[in-house]
């Protein structure tokens, strides 16, 4: 398996793995702000896409990567309020498309 397969299995670990510690993080903290629903939703979302995409591998690692740490900034601009800002940067990484099938193509 080369390095960049390995990096792509990796990348998406450590994106939720920096998710769960900045939740556990902010709860710590007492957030006076709630958690928009949309967000939360869209968080969901949002995690599944990444974790998909690399488990079939179809996008680079430095997409990835990316796109854990706008989904970082989106949370972050959920606690704080700005729900408008964080619904688009939540949606440019949906905006990846859709994730690579592993069935081989139909005959």
């Amino acid at each position: 398996m080369s390095s960049e397969q390995n990096a792509r299995r990796i990348l998406p670990a450590i994106a939720l793995g920096a998710c769960l510690a900045m939740s556990i993080s902010a709860m710590a903290q007492g957030h006076a702000e709630q958690f928009a629903r949309e967000c939360a939703r869209m968080e969901i979302t949002v995690i599944t896409t990444i974790e998909d995409h690399g488990a079939v591998g179809d996008l680079s690692a430095d997409r990835l990567g990316d796109a854990g740490l706008t989904m970082l900034r989106a949370r972050a601009a959920c606690y704080e309020g700005r729900v408008g800002e964080a619904l688009g940067l939540y949606q440019s990484i949906l905006d990846l498309g859709p994730v690579a099938s592993l069935r081989p193509p139909a005959r």
